[in-house]
């Protein structure tokens, strides 16, 4: 093979590898449950629609937002085969992006199973793991990152995992699919101050619960995807961004006095010096 073979060859392989680098499905089978899923962590709250049936609940997807922690993340799932995860750049690269994944589901497809207020508390009452297989996959469509959960049947029930911290305290979340989405805020924590950040888009929603806790709650839309963004703060971080404000706007006040005096001094030292130089002049010139 000459080198032109050989180059033209490499090249044929580099842009192969290129195109088909965000087709192929990376499969991680885990439907034997290698890891054991701690339950405990997470809260099964049977969120129902107040403007809906009181006895039928609707696909929700919940976000417990934690100090400076990984986020916990609950779905309610209504005859779902597949929950879309789109996962944000600046999460830590060196972990995976789903963690402690529990489901406590049913088959959709058998006469007992419901979406009915009842059985979404008989699940939130569940003390283990349902037998249910999945897998994860990943993929990039037109330049997104996209998880896939995959479930092996069509299920009706809970389905919550972790997610890896985001920097800073300012959430991002993609919605890919119809749903009600709730941002459960850590406790001692709010949002809404213009001046250090808002809820984007504004909640339909928003209310305290009975542990203290700032929970904003956006209805279902169809108009998908949908971006979400929470900045959330201590209560007293406008005021100590406001002190920190008035300290350095009296900071820059003094630089700014202080430069005008030094320039004012120097200015009147270097008439002096000029004007004494005049006058040295013509004394040596009357001689």
């Amino acid at each position: 093979m000459t080198m032109r073979n050989a180059t033209i060859l490499a090249l044929l392989i580099l842009i192969l590898s290129t195109l088909t680098a965000g087709c192929i499905d990376e499969l991680v089978p885990v439907g034997d449950n290698l890891t054991i899923s701690d339950i405990s962590v997470y809260e099964f709250d049977v969120f129902v629609n107040q403007s809906s049936n009181d006895d039928i609940v609707a696909n929700t997807t919940t976000f417990y937002l934690l100090k400076g922690e990984s986020t916990r993340v609950v779905h309610m799932l209504i005859n779902a085969t597949v929950i879309d995860i789109i996962p944000i750049d600046d999460m830590s690269s060196n972990q995976d992006s789903l963690d402690n994944i529990v489901i406590i589901a049913d088959n959709a497809n058998t006469n007992t199973t419901s979406a009915s207020v009842d059985a979404f508390n008989s699940y939130s009452l569940a003390s283990e793991v349902s037998d249910i297989g999945y897998t994860i996959s990943k993929e990039v469509i037109r330049g997104q990152k996209h998880t896939y959960l995959k479930f092996n049947e069509t299920i009706t029930g809970f389905v919550a995992y972790t997610l890896p911290a985001q920097k800073g305290q300012d959430f991002i979340y993609i919605q890919s699919s119809p749903s009600i989405v709730r941002f459960v805020l850590p406790v001692g924590y709010t949002t809404g101050n213009q001046l250090i950040g808002i809820a984007r888009p504004q909640p339909d929603e928003t209310y305290v619960d009975n542990k203290g806790r700032d929970i904003l709650i956006w209805s279902e839309d169809e108009d998908v995807p949908k971006s979400f963004n929470v900045k959330y703060y201590p209560p007293s971080a406008p005021k100590t961004l406001l002190i920190v404000g008035i300290i350095l706007a009296f900071g820059a006040a003094f630089v700014l006095v202080d430069y005008h005096i030094t320039r004012k001094n120097l200015k009147k030292m270097r008439d002096d010096i000029e004007q004494g130089s005049k006058m040295g002049g013509r004394s040596k010139s009357k001689k």
